[in-house]
Order: structure tokens, then C-alpha cells, then sequence
């Protein structure tokens, strides 16, 4: 016998949100150690530090349009040393609570 289901069925997707089961890791083992060749890029990209600053030095004092060495010598210092920290501050109005407080209204339209 031959089991027949609606596509809706069949197409169902877990949950958006909760994919995973109570108490159980969608990441069990966690990030995976940096590689050896990783840790020394980043070594080396530290010990050009200061050539990169020294660039964004000369740039910030002397450049006219030297974008590409702009965009070199910071991406030197960001692998480096990681990005800086974007703070971000959520806030409702005039700098309040966020109301979460959501009523959802279902209006058949007239016709």
C-alpha cells in the first residue's frame, strides 16, 4: 500500500526559532580550533603593525587618494587585531523601554 500525503505535508519545515531539541546544542563540538597557518597569519600581520599605522599616519598627514593603501594597512591592523567594537544601544522612544507589548488584529475586509 502506498502511503499518500497533501504537499503541505511533505514540505513541512521545522520551526523557525526552536530547530533544535530542549537541552541539545546545534553547535555541540563549538568552533573549531584555529589552524596553524591561521594563527600565524595573524602573528604576522601583528608584527606589521606598526608599518600600518605608520601608513594611515602618512595618509592621514600627506595622502590625496591613496584609498588602496588605506584599505591595506587597515586590513593589516583589523586581522591583527580583530575589529573594533561596534556599540549598539536598543531603545524605545525618547530613550525608553521597547514596549514588546503587540496586539495583532485580523480585520476580514468588506466588500
Amino acid at each position: 500500500m502506498v502511503k499518500t500525503t497533501r504537499p503541505a505535508e511533505s514540505s513541512k519545515k521545522q520551526p523557525r526559532g526552536k530547530p533544535f531539541q530542549p537541552g541539545k546544542s546545534g553547535n555541540p563540538g563549538g568552533r573549531k580550533p584555529k589552524t596553524e597557518e591561521e594563527r600565524t597569519l595573524e602573528a604576522m600581520c601583528r608584527d606589521k603593525t606598526q608599518e600600518a599605522l605608520a601608513v594611515l599616519l602618512e595618509i592621514m598627514n600627506k595622502g590625496e587618494n591613496e584609498r588602496n593603501r588605506f584599505s591595506a594597512a587597515l586590513a593589516v591592523i583589523e586581522r591583527g587585531h580583530g575589529k573594533a567594537v561596534q556599540p549598539t544601544t536598543l531603545s524605545g522612544p525618547e530613550g525608553g523601554p521597547v514596549d514588546m507589548n503587540w496586539t495583532v488584529e485580523f480585520i476580514k475586509p468588506a466588500r
